[in-house]
Protein backbone atom coordinates (compact mmCIF):
# COMPACT_ATOMS: atom_id res chain seq x y z
CA UNK A 1 0.00 0.00 0.00
CA UNK A 2 1.03 3.59 -0.53
CA UNK A 3 2.52 4.89 2.61
CA UNK A 4 -0.04 8.31 2.45
CA UNK A 5 -2.51 6.27 2.52
CA UNK A 6 -1.85 4.57 5.92
CA UNK A 7 -3.34 7.25 8.01
CA UNK A 8 -5.42 6.49 10.76
CA UNK A 9 -8.81 6.91 10.58
CA UNK A 10 -9.68 9.54 13.38
CA UNK A 11 -12.83 8.24 16.19
CA UNK A 12 -14.22 11.28 16.28
CA UNK A 13 -17.58 12.09 17.00
CA UNK A 14 -19.58 13.68 13.52
CA UNK A 15 -21.40 16.64 13.74
CA UNK A 16 -23.65 17.03 10.96
CA UNK A 17 -24.55 19.98 8.39
CA UNK A 18 -26.14 19.94 4.94
CA UNK A 19 -23.47 20.70 2.16
CA UNK A 20 -24.37 23.15 -0.53
CA UNK A 21 -22.05 23.79 -3.52
CA UNK A 22 -19.12 26.28 -3.08
CA UNK A 23 -20.22 26.72 -0.06
CA UNK A 24 -17.88 26.82 3.14
CA UNK A 25 -17.91 24.83 5.77
CA UNK A 26 -18.82 27.75 8.84
CA UNK A 27 -17.67 26.96 12.65
CA UNK A 28 -20.47 27.52 15.21
CA UNK A 29 -22.92 25.84 13.97
CA UNK A 30 -25.17 23.65 16.35
CA UNK A 31 -24.27 19.46 15.79
CA UNK A 32 -26.91 16.67 14.66
CA UNK A 33 -29.08 16.08 11.98
CA UNK A 34 -29.91 20.17 10.54
CA UNK A 35 -32.86 21.19 8.07
CA UNK A 36 -32.71 20.03 4.72
CA UNK A 37 -31.11 22.51 2.18
CA UNK A 38 -32.23 22.14 -1.06
CA UNK A 39 -29.07 22.49 -2.73
CA UNK A 40 -27.25 20.24 -0.60
CA UNK A 41 -29.26 17.37 -2.92
CA UNK A 42 -28.28 16.42 -6.55
CA UNK A 43 -29.02 14.25 -9.15
CA UNK A 44 -25.47 12.25 -10.40
CA UNK A 45 -27.06 9.91 -13.16
CA UNK A 46 -30.06 9.73 -15.76
CA UNK A 47 -30.72 6.88 -17.67
CA UNK A 48 -30.02 7.55 -21.60
CA UNK A 49 -29.49 3.50 -22.52
CA UNK A 50 -31.85 2.48 -25.16
CA UNK A 51 -32.62 -0.87 -23.82
CA UNK A 52 -33.87 -4.11 -25.49
CA UNK A 53 -36.87 -6.09 -25.13
CA UNK A 54 -39.54 -4.99 -21.98
CA UNK A 55 -36.68 -2.48 -20.01
CA UNK A 56 -37.95 0.73 -19.49
CA UNK A 57 -36.27 3.53 -20.85
CA UNK A 58 -35.18 6.22 -18.24
CA UNK A 59 -35.07 4.61 -14.87
CA UNK A 60 -32.63 4.01 -12.42
CA UNK A 61 -33.18 1.84 -9.81
CA UNK A 62 -31.15 0.36 -6.61
CA UNK A 63 -28.12 2.54 -6.09
CA UNK A 64 -25.17 2.00 -3.95
CA UNK A 65 -21.82 4.26 -2.71
CA UNK A 66 -18.73 3.61 -1.34
CA UNK A 67 -16.11 6.54 -0.11
CA UNK A 68 -12.96 5.70 0.06
CA UNK A 69 -11.01 4.97 3.55
CA UNK A 70 -8.18 6.34 3.18
CA UNK A 71 -9.10 9.64 0.74
CA UNK A 72 -12.62 10.53 1.84
CA UNK A 73 -13.06 13.30 -1.08
CA UNK A 74 -13.12 10.17 -3.51
CA UNK A 75 -16.84 9.14 -3.74
CA UNK A 76 -17.96 6.46 -6.07
CA UNK A 77 -21.75 5.05 -6.36
CA UNK A 78 -23.31 2.44 -8.74
CA UNK A 79 -26.43 2.01 -9.93
CA UNK A 80 -28.78 -0.35 -12.26
CA UNK A 81 -30.23 1.43 -15.54
CA UNK A 82 -32.86 0.37 -18.02
CA UNK A 83 -35.28 -1.73 -15.76
CA UNK A 84 -37.06 -4.90 -16.99
CA UNK A 85 -40.18 -4.87 -14.95
CA UNK A 86 -40.04 -9.02 -15.18
CA UNK A 87 -36.16 -8.74 -13.81
CA UNK A 88 -32.94 -7.28 -13.79
CA UNK A 89 -31.71 -4.20 -16.21
CA UNK A 90 -30.20 -3.07 -19.24
CA UNK A 91 -26.91 -1.43 -18.13
CA UNK A 92 -25.03 -0.84 -14.80
CA UNK A 93 -24.01 2.98 -14.73
CA UNK A 94 -21.81 4.69 -11.87
CA UNK A 95 -21.48 8.13 -10.77
CA UNK A 96 -17.91 9.41 -9.23
CA UNK A 97 -16.70 12.10 -7.21
CA UNK A 98 -13.15 13.36 -6.46
CA UNK A 99 -14.04 16.49 -3.89
CA UNK A 100 -15.96 15.06 -1.45
CA UNK A 101 -19.47 14.81 -3.18
CA UNK A 102 -19.76 18.49 -4.52
CA UNK A 103 -19.87 17.06 -8.11
CA UNK A 104 -20.27 14.34 -10.05
CA UNK A 105 -18.77 12.32 -13.50
CA UNK A 106 -21.30 9.35 -14.99
CA UNK A 107 -21.17 7.10 -16.74
CA UNK A 108 -22.18 3.18 -17.67
CA UNK A 109 -19.92 0.50 -17.13
CA UNK A 110 -17.56 -1.06 -19.99
CA UNK A 111 -17.85 -4.29 -21.54
CA UNK A 112 -20.41 -5.62 -20.03
CA UNK A 113 -23.98 -5.14 -21.63
CA UNK A 114 -25.23 -5.46 -24.73
CA UNK A 115 -26.54 -2.08 -25.23
CA UNK A 116 -22.92 -1.19 -24.58
CA UNK A 117 -21.17 -3.43 -26.84
CA UNK A 118 -20.46 -6.52 -24.65
CA UNK A 119 -22.13 -9.99 -24.07
CA UNK A 120 -24.51 -9.45 -21.54
CA UNK A 121 -28.48 -9.17 -22.09
CA UNK A 122 -29.24 -8.41 -18.45
CA UNK A 123 -27.57 -7.41 -15.43
CA UNK A 124 -28.81 -7.48 -11.69
CA UNK A 125 -27.62 -6.13 -8.61
CA UNK A 126 -24.35 -3.85 -8.15
CA UNK A 127 -22.64 -2.95 -5.31
CA UNK A 128 -19.23 -0.82 -4.94
CA UNK A 129 -16.05 -0.94 -2.43
CA UNK A 130 -12.72 0.13 -2.02
CA UNK A 131 -9.32 -1.69 -1.53
CA UNK A 132 -6.56 -0.36 0.83
CA UNK A 133 -4.35 0.64 -2.44
CA UNK A 134 -7.44 3.20 -3.83
CA UNK A 135 -8.74 0.66 -6.37
CA UNK A 136 -12.57 1.03 -6.34
CA UNK A 137 -14.53 -2.44 -7.19
CA UNK A 138 -17.65 -3.22 -8.98
CA UNK A 139 -19.27 -6.03 -8.23
CA UNK A 140 -21.41 -6.95 -11.75
CA UNK A 141 -23.36 -9.49 -12.73
CA UNK A 142 -25.19 -10.51 -16.19
CA UNK A 143 -27.48 -13.63 -18.02
CA UNK A 144 -28.44 -14.23 -21.43
CA UNK A 145 -31.80 -16.38 -20.48
CA UNK A 146 -32.04 -17.60 -23.79
CA UNK A 147 -29.04 -19.35 -23.58
CA UNK A 148 -28.41 -19.78 -19.96
CA UNK A 149 -24.99 -18.30 -20.05
CA UNK A 150 -24.36 -15.83 -16.21
CA UNK A 151 -21.03 -14.04 -15.33
CA UNK A 152 -20.11 -12.49 -12.60
CA UNK A 153 -17.38 -10.49 -11.52
CA UNK A 154 -16.31 -7.68 -10.67
CA UNK A 155 -15.17 -4.49 -12.91
CA UNK A 156 -12.05 -2.43 -11.33
CA UNK A 157 -10.90 1.17 -11.38
CA UNK A 158 -7.69 2.61 -10.90
CA UNK A 159 -8.34 6.05 -10.97
CA UNK A 160 -10.92 6.68 -8.25
CA UNK A 161 -14.18 5.87 -10.64
CA UNK A 162 -13.13 8.11 -13.65
CA UNK A 163 -12.21 4.26 -15.85
CA UNK A 164 -13.19 0.67 -15.66
CA UNK A 165 -11.40 -2.55 -16.59
CA UNK A 166 -14.72 -3.83 -18.03
CA UNK A 167 -15.72 -7.51 -16.55
CA UNK A 168 -13.49 -9.20 -14.11
CA UNK A 169 -15.03 -12.75 -13.89
CA UNK A 170 -15.07 -14.68 -10.46
CA UNK A 171 -17.35 -17.44 -12.98
CA UNK A 172 -18.51 -17.38 -16.16
CA UNK A 173 -20.84 -20.76 -17.26
CA UNK A 174 -23.57 -22.15 -18.51
CA UNK A 175 -25.95 -23.30 -16.00
CA UNK A 176 -29.88 -23.96 -17.19
CA UNK A 177 -30.57 -25.04 -13.94
CA UNK A 178 -29.01 -22.14 -11.65
CA UNK A 179 -29.06 -18.47 -11.29
CA UNK A 180 -27.25 -16.15 -9.41
CA UNK A 181 -28.50 -13.20 -7.60
CA UNK A 182 -28.17 -10.49 -4.86
CA UNK A 183 -24.22 -10.37 -5.20
CA UNK A 184 -22.61 -8.12 -2.71
CA UNK A 185 -19.13 -7.61 -2.39
CA UNK A 186 -16.68 -5.76 -0.28
CA UNK A 187 -12.44 -5.61 0.58
CA UNK A 188 -10.67 -6.03 3.59
CA UNK A 189 -9.05 -2.73 3.86
CA UNK A 190 -7.53 -3.31 7.88
CA UNK A 191 -3.63 -3.59 7.90
CA UNK A 192 -4.20 -5.15 11.33
CA UNK A 193 -5.60 -7.84 9.36
CA UNK A 194 -4.16 -11.40 7.87
CA UNK A 195 -6.31 -10.63 4.81
CA UNK A 196 -6.06 -7.34 3.82
CA UNK A 197 -6.94 -6.78 0.60
CA UNK A 198 -8.66 -9.50 0.13
CA UNK A 199 -12.00 -8.93 -2.37
CA UNK A 200 -15.24 -11.15 -0.74
CA UNK A 201 -18.45 -11.09 -3.66
CA UNK A 202 -21.06 -13.08 -1.87
CA UNK A 203 -23.88 -13.86 -4.04
CA UNK A 204 -27.16 -16.64 -3.44
CA UNK A 205 -26.50 -19.67 -6.49
CA UNK A 206 -30.69 -20.33 -6.88
CA UNK A 207 -32.53 -23.28 -8.50
CA UNK A 208 -34.81 -22.67 -11.25
CA UNK A 209 -37.20 -25.08 -10.22
CA UNK A 210 -36.05 -25.66 -6.50
CA UNK A 211 -36.83 -23.54 -3.62
CA UNK A 212 -33.64 -23.47 -2.00
CA UNK A 213 -31.21 -20.49 -3.46
CA UNK A 214 -27.93 -20.65 -0.34
CA UNK A 215 -25.64 -18.33 0.12
CA UNK A 216 -21.83 -18.56 -1.31
CA UNK A 217 -18.74 -16.97 -1.98
CA UNK A 218 -15.59 -16.13 -3.53
CA UNK A 219 -12.88 -14.44 -2.71
CA UNK A 220 -9.62 -12.33 -4.66
CA UNK A 221 -6.23 -11.78 -3.18
CA UNK A 222 -5.17 -10.41 -6.71
CA UNK A 223 -7.34 -7.54 -7.35
CA UNK A 224 -10.49 -9.71 -9.12
CA UNK A 225 -8.11 -10.93 -11.57
CA UNK A 226 -8.54 -14.73 -10.43
CA UNK A 227 -11.57 -16.07 -7.64
CA UNK A 228 -11.31 -18.73 -4.91
CA UNK A 229 -13.71 -21.97 -5.77
CA UNK A 230 -17.29 -21.43 -4.58
CA UNK A 231 -17.39 -21.66 -0.75
CA UNK A 232 -21.15 -22.38 0.10
CA UNK A 233 -21.98 -20.71 3.43
CA UNK A 234 -25.18 -21.14 4.20
CA UNK A 235 -27.69 -24.41 4.20
CA UNK A 236 -30.71 -25.03 2.08
CA UNK A 237 -32.72 -22.35 2.38
CA UNK A 238 -34.38 -19.43 -0.22
CA UNK A 239 -31.90 -16.82 0.73
CA UNK A 240 -32.04 -13.38 0.46
CA UNK A 241 -29.02 -10.74 0.42
CA UNK A 242 -26.02 -11.98 0.80
CA UNK A 243 -24.02 -9.24 2.81
CA UNK A 244 -20.36 -9.76 3.93
CA UNK A 245 -19.05 -7.66 6.82
CA UNK A 246 -15.27 -6.88 7.43
CA UNK A 247 -14.32 -6.40 10.93
CA UNK A 248 -10.91 -5.07 11.72
CA UNK A 249 -9.33 -8.05 13.21
CA UNK A 250 -9.97 -9.34 9.46
CA UNK A 251 -12.91 -11.78 11.39
CA UNK A 252 -15.49 -11.91 8.02
CA UNK A 253 -19.58 -12.06 9.04
CA UNK A 254 -22.33 -12.87 6.48
CA UNK A 255 -25.68 -11.56 7.23
CA UNK A 256 -29.02 -12.41 5.46
CA UNK A 257 -32.15 -13.43 5.29
CA UNK A 258 -34.59 -17.09 4.46
CA UNK A 259 -37.51 -16.12 2.67
CA UNK A 260 -39.53 -19.78 3.49
CA UNK A 261 -41.91 -18.83 5.71
CA UNK A 262 -43.21 -16.51 7.53
CA UNK A 263 -41.93 -16.47 9.99
CA UNK A 264 -38.90 -15.08 8.36
CA UNK A 265 -35.47 -14.94 9.85
CA UNK A 266 -32.47 -13.28 9.78
CA UNK A 267 -29.13 -15.06 9.88
CA UNK A 268 -25.55 -14.59 10.48
CA UNK A 269 -22.49 -16.40 10.24
CA UNK A 270 -18.62 -15.52 10.73
CA UNK A 271 -15.47 -16.77 9.25
CA UNK A 272 -11.93 -16.56 11.33
CA UNK A 273 -10.00 -17.55 8.61
CA UNK A 274 -10.09 -15.52 5.57
CA UNK A 275 -13.72 -17.46 4.19
CA UNK A 276 -12.57 -20.75 3.99
CA UNK A 277 -14.61 -21.78 7.35
CA UNK A 278 -17.86 -20.53 8.97
CA UNK A 279 -19.45 -20.87 11.80
CA UNK A 280 -22.71 -22.69 12.11
CA UNK A 281 -25.71 -20.29 11.19
CA UNK A 282 -27.28 -18.49 14.09
CA UNK A 283 -30.56 -17.00 14.35
CA UNK A 284 -30.33 -13.04 14.86
CA UNK A 285 -34.03 -11.87 14.61
CA UNK A 286 -37.21 -12.18 13.36
CA UNK A 287 -38.36 -10.45 10.16
CA UNK A 288 -41.82 -9.53 9.73
CA UNK A 289 -41.61 -7.26 6.81
CA UNK A 290 -44.59 -5.99 5.31
CA UNK A 291 -45.28 -5.17 1.41
CA UNK A 292 -46.30 -1.73 0.51
CA UNK A 293 -49.72 -1.19 -1.48
CA UNK A 294 -48.44 -0.82 -5.02
CA UNK A 295 -44.61 -1.31 -5.03
CA UNK A 296 -42.20 -3.71 -4.30
CA UNK A 297 -40.03 -2.68 -1.40
CA UNK A 298 -37.01 -5.24 -0.98
CA UNK A 299 -38.98 -8.16 0.25
CA UNK A 300 -37.33 -7.67 3.83
CA UNK A 301 -34.22 -7.99 2.60
CA UNK A 302 -31.73 -6.30 5.27
CA UNK A 303 -28.69 -4.18 4.74
CA UNK A 304 -25.40 -3.74 7.25
CA UNK A 305 -22.67 -2.29 8.15
CA UNK A 306 -19.15 -2.45 10.03
CA UNK A 307 -18.27 0.29 12.02
CA UNK A 308 -14.42 0.50 10.89
CA UNK A 309 -13.37 2.39 14.48
CA UNK A 310 -15.22 0.49 17.00
CA UNK A 311 -15.82 -2.58 15.18
CA UNK A 312 -19.47 -2.74 15.91
CA UNK A 313 -22.14 -4.34 13.53
CA UNK A 314 -25.77 -3.02 12.69
CA UNK A 315 -27.93 -4.62 10.43
CA UNK A 316 -31.56 -2.77 9.53
CA UNK A 317 -34.82 -3.91 7.68
CA UNK A 318 -38.53 -3.04 7.03
CA UNK A 319 -40.70 -4.63 9.94
CA UNK A 320 -44.41 -4.78 11.09
CA UNK A 321 -44.54 -5.94 13.90
CA UNK A 322 -45.75 -3.49 15.94
CA UNK A 323 -47.83 -1.65 13.06
CA UNK A 324 -49.17 -3.84 11.05
CA UNK A 325 -49.60 -3.76 7.61
CA UNK A 326 -47.34 -0.71 7.78
CA UNK A 327 -43.62 -1.00 8.61
CA UNK A 328 -41.13 0.30 11.01
CA UNK A 329 -37.36 0.30 10.62
CA UNK A 330 -35.65 -2.15 12.90
CA UNK A 331 -32.16 -2.05 14.16
CA UNK A 332 -29.86 -4.88 15.75
CA UNK A 333 -26.25 -4.15 16.98
CA UNK A 334 -23.43 -6.82 17.72
CA UNK A 335 -20.00 -6.15 19.05
CA UNK A 336 -18.31 -9.54 16.93
CA UNK A 337 -20.55 -10.87 14.78
CA UNK A 338 -21.77 -13.76 17.29
CA UNK A 339 -23.60 -11.84 20.06
CA UNK A 340 -27.07 -9.50 18.91
CA UNK A 341 -29.15 -7.47 21.33
CA UNK A 342 -32.98 -6.72 20.78
CA UNK A 343 -33.91 -4.72 18.10
CA UNK A 344 -34.72 -0.86 18.39
CA UNK A 345 -36.74 0.70 16.44
CA UNK A 346 -34.87 3.41 14.77
CA UNK A 347 -38.15 6.10 13.50
CA UNK A 348 -39.29 7.63 16.24
CA UNK A 349 -43.33 8.46 14.99
CA UNK A 350 -45.84 7.24 17.38
CA UNK A 351 -46.76 3.87 16.54
CA UNK A 352 -50.64 5.33 15.71
CA UNK A 353 -49.36 7.18 12.93
CA UNK A 354 -50.10 6.12 9.59
CA UNK A 355 -46.32 6.38 7.90
CA UNK A 356 -44.63 3.59 6.18
CA UNK A 357 -40.98 3.16 6.63
CA UNK A 358 -39.05 0.96 3.51
CA UNK A 359 -36.09 -0.16 2.21
CA UNK A 360 -33.56 0.69 4.54
CA UNK A 361 -29.90 0.96 4.31
CA UNK A 362 -27.28 1.72 7.51
CA UNK A 363 -23.65 3.17 8.07
CA UNK A 364 -21.36 3.31 11.04
CA UNK A 365 -18.37 5.47 11.52
CA UNK A 366 -16.75 6.12 15.02
CA UNK A 367 -19.90 5.09 17.28
CA UNK A 368 -22.18 7.45 14.61
CA UNK A 369 -24.94 5.18 13.29
CA UNK A 370 -26.79 6.66 9.86
CA UNK A 371 -30.04 5.14 8.69
CA UNK A 372 -32.05 6.20 5.45
CA UNK A 373 -35.32 5.08 4.16
CA UNK A 374 -38.32 5.98 1.99
CA UNK A 375 -41.32 6.86 3.65
CA UNK A 376 -45.30 6.93 2.54
CA UNK A 377 -47.82 8.71 4.45
CA UNK A 378 -51.20 6.54 4.09
CA UNK A 379 -53.14 8.20 6.22
CA UNK A 380 -55.26 9.58 3.65
CA UNK A 381 -54.94 6.31 1.73
CA UNK A 382 -52.60 4.74 -0.31
CA UNK A 383 -50.38 7.71 -1.79
CA UNK A 384 -48.63 7.99 -4.62
CA UNK A 385 -46.13 10.21 -2.95
CA UNK A 386 -42.76 9.26 -0.61
CA UNK A 387 -40.02 10.60 1.02
CA UNK A 388 -36.26 9.82 1.31
CA UNK A 389 -35.65 10.53 5.00
CA UNK A 390 -32.27 10.40 6.77
CA UNK A 391 -31.86 9.75 10.68
CA UNK A 392 -28.72 9.28 12.90
CA UNK A 393 -27.60 7.74 16.55
CA UNK A 394 -25.00 9.34 18.64
CA UNK A 395 -24.42 6.55 20.51
CA UNK A 396 -24.25 3.52 18.61
CA UNK A 397 -27.66 2.44 17.68
CA UNK A 398 -29.20 2.84 21.04
CA UNK A 399 -31.10 5.76 20.67
CA UNK A 400 -32.06 7.76 17.84
CA UNK A 401 -32.88 11.38 17.08
CA UNK A 402 -35.69 13.08 14.89
CA UNK A 403 -36.24 12.52 11.24
CA UNK A 404 -34.72 14.63 8.07
CA UNK A 405 -36.75 14.76 4.85
CA UNK A 406 -33.65 14.87 2.11
CA UNK A 407 -35.02 16.23 -1.37
CA UNK A 408 -38.15 16.84 -3.07
CA UNK A 409 -40.80 14.25 -2.60
CA UNK A 410 -41.12 10.68 -5.24
CA UNK A 411 -44.12 10.48 -7.06
CA UNK A 412 -44.61 6.34 -8.50
CA UNK A 413 -46.77 8.00 -11.51
CA UNK A 414 -43.39 8.02 -13.13
CA UNK A 415 -41.82 5.17 -11.25
CA UNK A 416 -40.20 2.36 -13.04
CA UNK A 417 -42.58 -1.39 -12.98
CA UNK A 418 -42.27 -4.76 -11.88
CA UNK A 419 -44.59 -7.64 -12.37
CA UNK A 420 -46.28 -8.88 -9.28
CA UNK A 421 -47.03 -12.99 -8.45
CA UNK A 422 -50.87 -11.59 -9.13
CA UNK A 423 -50.12 -11.07 -12.65
CA UNK A 424 -49.95 -7.33 -11.61
CA UNK A 425 -47.51 -4.59 -12.03
CA UNK A 426 -46.37 -2.50 -9.13
CA UNK A 427 -44.09 0.00 -9.19
CA UNK A 428 -40.28 -0.34 -8.02
CA UNK A 429 -37.89 1.79 -6.77
CA UNK A 430 -35.45 -1.16 -5.95
CA UNK A 431 -35.04 -3.43 -3.42
CA UNK A 432 -31.94 -1.24 -1.95
CA UNK A 433 -30.39 2.44 -1.90
CA UNK A 434 -26.57 3.23 -0.67
CA UNK A 435 -25.52 5.09 2.33
CA UNK A 436 -21.39 5.59 2.84
CA UNK A 437 -20.10 7.13 6.02
CA UNK A 438 -16.10 8.05 6.76
CA UNK A 439 -14.30 10.66 8.73
CA UNK A 440 -15.30 13.53 6.64
CA UNK A 441 -19.13 13.07 6.73
CA UNK A 442 -21.94 10.91 5.09
CA UNK A 443 -23.04 10.49 1.55
CA UNK A 444 -26.35 8.82 0.67
CA UNK A 445 -27.91 7.62 -2.39
CA UNK A 446 -31.15 7.12 -3.87
CA UNK A 447 -33.66 6.72 -6.92
CA UNK A 448 -36.18 9.52 -6.91
CA UNK A 449 -39.35 9.24 -9.63
CA UNK A 450 -40.70 12.31 -11.00
CA UNK A 451 -42.35 14.37 -13.87
CA UNK A 452 -40.51 13.89 -16.71
CA UNK A 453 -39.26 17.20 -18.70
CA UNK A 454 -40.78 15.89 -21.92
CA UNK A 455 -43.73 13.69 -22.50
CA UNK A 456 -42.48 9.95 -21.25
CA UNK A 457 -43.91 7.22 -19.36
CA UNK A 458 -40.90 7.11 -16.63
CA UNK A 459 -38.22 9.45 -15.25
CA UNK A 460 -36.09 7.95 -12.88
CA UNK A 461 -33.44 9.38 -11.92
CA UNK A 462 -30.33 8.74 -8.85
CA UNK A 463 -29.60 11.55 -6.69
CA UNK A 464 -27.50 12.40 -3.97
CA UNK A 465 -27.33 14.33 -0.48
CA UNK A 466 -23.53 15.07 1.34
CA UNK A 467 -23.51 15.75 4.85
CA UNK A 468 -19.92 16.69 6.16
CA UNK A 469 -17.93 16.80 9.53
CA UNK A 470 -17.63 20.33 11.38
Amino acid sequence: MNPQRRWKVAALALGIIWLRPNASVASGEPSGPLPVMQRGVQQISRDTIHGIGLSEDDTEVEPDVAVDPFNPSVVVATLAQGRNPDGASSALGFATSHDGGLSWTAGTLPGLMTAQGGPWLRTGDSTVAFGPDGAVYIGVGGANRDTCERGLGVERSDDGGLTWSGPLYAQELVECDHFVDNESLTVDTFPASPHEGRLYLTYIRGFDFHPFAPIVMRYSDDRGETWSPMVVISGRIQGEGALPLVQPNGDLTVVYEDAIGPPFRLYAQTSNDGGATFTKPQVIARDEWREAHGMRTGFGIPAAAVDPVTAGIFVVWQDGRFRDPLNDILLIRSADGRHWGAPVRVNQDPEESRIDHLTPVVAAFAGEVHVTYFTRDDSGGYSRFLDERYIVSHDGGVTFGSETIVGDPIDLAYAATVFNLNGGVDRFLGDYNGIAAGPDGVHIVWCTASKPPHPETYHQTTWTATLVAH
